[in-house]
């Protein structure tokens, strides 16, 4: 029972880390060259945006249906672009962006702020502190569990132990109830265990000292030896 509750905490903590699938991509103008420290955003909930520094970008969302826009200003206008992506199941997707100019939206995004305070590198730094406490919460509950089941393995290993102890003092009490001797059958009788188990309990009152098997017929009688 202990090992199943172990095993089945441990898979469910590994199970609730996999819940998210992976955007990423390049953002490319009308050159097929990487355009750095374009824009981009997400309508996820919350909404999410960044700077791609280095020409690339990357987001972590649930599944569902997503509109991606990324627009950029520069001294020769603004270029923009809009894509739609399904999220249909966990793991990882590319989508390069292509922007192209936009005349008509240079009104629109011209009060924009363009100066992001936590760019796509701190974001990704900030989300290597914040998984680092996480992990150590999970080792250390992965030792209490480890230290719990240990605790419960060595109770019932100690339960066996006493069972065992009690039955092979019972066989000892038959016999002195019986003259000191009795058949393994007649034992058997008393003592409802399968004949394997009768026959390894007394093997083992054997190898200690106090009985002896004496073979007779297809039966054996089993002694209790007197103390010296």
């Amino acid at each position: 029972m202990g090992k199943i509750f172990f095993y089945l905490m441990l898979t469910f903590l590994c199970i609730s880390f996999v819940n998210a699938a992976t955007i990423y991509g390049n953002i490319y103008d009308l050159s097929l060259t990487k355009v750095k420290n374009a824009i981009i955003e997400i309508d996820s909930s919350p909404k999410q945006r960044q700077v791609a520094v280095n020409g690339t970008y990357q987001f972590d969302i649930p599944i569902g249906r997503y509109k991606i826009t990324s627009f950029y200003k520069n001294d020769e206008g603004i270029m923009t672009t809009e894509e739609n992506i399904t999220i249909k199941d966990d793991g990882i997707y590319i989508l390069d962006l292509f922007l192209y100019p936009d005349f008509e939206e240079d009104e629109l995004y011209s009060g924009l702020d363009f100066d992001i305070v936590q760019p796509y590198l701190e974001k990704e730094k900030s989300f290597f502190w914040f998984l680092i406490p996480v992990l150590f919460l999970m080792f250390v509950f992965l030792l209490i569990l480890i230290r719990v089941n240990t605790r419960i393995m060595k109770k019932e290993l100690q339960l066996e132990i006493k069972t065992e102890d009690e039955q092979l003092e019972k066989i000892l009490i038959l016999l002195k109830k019986n003259s000191n001797r009795m058949t393994q059958k007649e034992i058997r009788k008393e003592i409802p265990l399968s004949e394997a188990k009768i026959s390894l309990m007394i093997a083992e009152l054997e190898s200690m000292g106090k009985v002896k098997k004496i073979k007779k017929g297809r039966g054996n009688i089993i002694v209790l030896n007197k103390k010296k």
